[in-house]
């Protein structure tokens, strides 16, 4: 795999990235709602719909199985620590321990609008198009974790 620059450990380009990632995604959600107040934090849950609409257009026809192993990849981009509470056939229970998204929305003093609209959009989207999934506790809410359930309906 090639990276930027070959002097620049792996790692650090990773976390580099993802703290662009992270402060862009910040950024639009803040000018956004600064800007143009509650059609601001519509326009930006608009973008989010897509951008989440486009990955599940990835997974069509991949297998449940396909889809638990997916959920539970380390996510080295993003920074999301993952960890498995349990699975079966058509059900997988997960929890996200550590999220940089939140962690920068408190660094910066923001209330949890942002975290909660990331979620709200993508669990709405990810339920209507690929498989079910619920979340039982939400970091940006206070619990110690973000508790996911996801569940394959029959028939998808």
């Amino acid at each position: 795999m090639n990276y930027i620059d070959p002097d620049i450990p792996m790692e650090r380009q990773i976390a580099f990235l993802r703290q662009s990632l992270v402060h862009f995604q910040l950024n639009v959600f803040e000018f956004l709602k600064e800007r143009f107040g509650s059609e601001g934090v519509e326009i930006f849950k608009g973008i989010i719909k897509e951008g989440t609409r486009q990955g599940i257009s990835r997974l069509k026809g991949k297998s449940f199985d396909e889809i638990k192993k997916l959920a539970l990849m380390p996510d080295r981009i993003l920074g999301l620590r993952i960890k498995q509470d349990y699975s079966e056939p058509d059900e997988l229970h997960y929890s996200i321990t550590e999220c940089p998204y939140l962690e920068e929305s408190r660094r910066r003093g923001l209330d949890m609008e942002f975290c909660n609209v990331i979620e709200d959009v993508q669990i709405e989207e990810v339920s209507k198009g690929l498989v079910e999934l619920t979340e039982s506790t939400r970091m940006c809410r206070g619990d110690s974790q973000c508790t996911m359930w996801m569940r394959n309906p029959i028939g998808r």
